[in-house]
């Protein structure tokens, strides 16, 4: 038996650099586990780190993924906090789209028995995301209002959810009138269209509590709307680019309201924080999918074989949901 892995030895276009190749399933060391993979997402920050984008640059040979979920297979001898079968993300870095996984078994997040492999496998990056920026840069209260650009993304999907969990108001800005009713449904208070036009009714549904904190995906002419609608000392918080266009903010905005801009990079969080602290956050998202107060859609699943057609849907601009490959059965 061989272990089957989307392979890049270049950065560049990715269905051009991305390779499939057939390697040697390799047993644990001492402090090791071998992992069975099972479901992987294909990310934005996935492509970025094959096109050589990405914030991180990849040691090279390097497997795609950098998220998913599989059960162990075996342990190493000294091996005491996992066991064969349980559900595991396996150690940042480790490549996940490939069938096995070998890695320290002290980087590995188990996760609880009840949750859904395939909502398991999408926790690591945009759940975690949301959580984070409404945890970290506002103490935010119930009845309180907060407003995001890109609320069809996965984190922006994710931020809803967790927000009502938390009793706080969501604004939520998208580019296509077909997504209202759907974000509506999912628990968004307020769904509009990203345009200047939106302005007058954010600020007439917000009222004398215009919202403390931004989510910022997108961009460009999006930002500065952001701006116009919360409150004097504000903060914006950016974590995606997807108009490609700068942060547009004009001088007053920035003077008179006294607003901040923060960046967010899940990636630093996790290399900056306690293993336990990060425990007890998907203890937290866990515990919201077991109550169905949290679901990221999947838009297909393919398996890795697939993985070109994989990565071409992905990269559609009309997708709601994940693209997930399955590894195994």
């Amino acid at each position: 038996m061989k272990n089957l892995a989307a392979v890049y030895a270049e950065t560049g276009i990715p269905a051009e650099v991305l390779k499939l190749e057939s390697r040697v399933i390799p047993d644990p060391g001492p402090n090791e586990v071998l992992i069975r993979m099972l479901l992987a997402p294909v990310n934005p920050s996935d492509i970025n780190m094959m096109e050589g984008t990405y914030g991180l640059k990849p040691v090279l040979p390097a497997v795609g993924g950098n998220e998913g979920v599989g059960r162990v297979e075996k342990c190493g001898s000294a091996v005491k906090t996992l066991l064969p079968g349980m559900l595991v993300k396996p150690a940042t870095g480790a490549g996940t789209w490939q069938q096995w996984v070998l890695c320290h078994a002290g980087e590995c997040l188990a996760f609880p028995e009840s949750l859904s492999p395939h909502q398991a496998s999408m926790l690591y990056v945009n759940p975690a995301t949301a959580w984070r920026m409404l945890h970290d840069f506002i103490p935010l209260q119930p009845g309180d209002w907060i407003i995001q650009n890109a609320a069809n993304s996965a984190v922006g999907r994710s931020a809803i959810q967790i927000a009502r969990s938390l009793g706080v108001k969501t604004v939520n800005l998208v580019r296509r009138p077909e997504l209202i009713a759907e974000l509506q449904a999912l628990g968004g208070d307020a769904v509009l269209l990203d345009c200047p036009d939106s302005l007058t009714r954010i600020k007439e549904l917000t009222g004398d509590k215009p919202p403390r904190l931004a989510l910022n995906a997108v961009g460009g002419d999006s930002l500065t709307l952001l701006c116009k609608t919360v409150a004097s000392g504000a903060k914006i918080v950016t974590y995606g680019a997807m108009s490609k266009q700068p942060l547009r903010i004009g001088n007053g905005l920035l003077i008179f309201k006294d607003l901040s801009f923060h960046g967010y990079w899940i990636s630093r969080w996790y290399a900056n924080t306690p293993h336990e602290e990060i425990h007890r956050m998907f203890e937290s998202l866990a515990q919201l999918c077991r109550k169905n107060q949290l679901e990221i859609p999947v838009a297909a699943t393919y398996d890795l074989k697939d993985v070109a057609t994989a990565l071409a849907s992905a990269q559609k601009d009309k997708r709601n949901g994940k693209i997930l490959l399955r590894m195994n059965d």
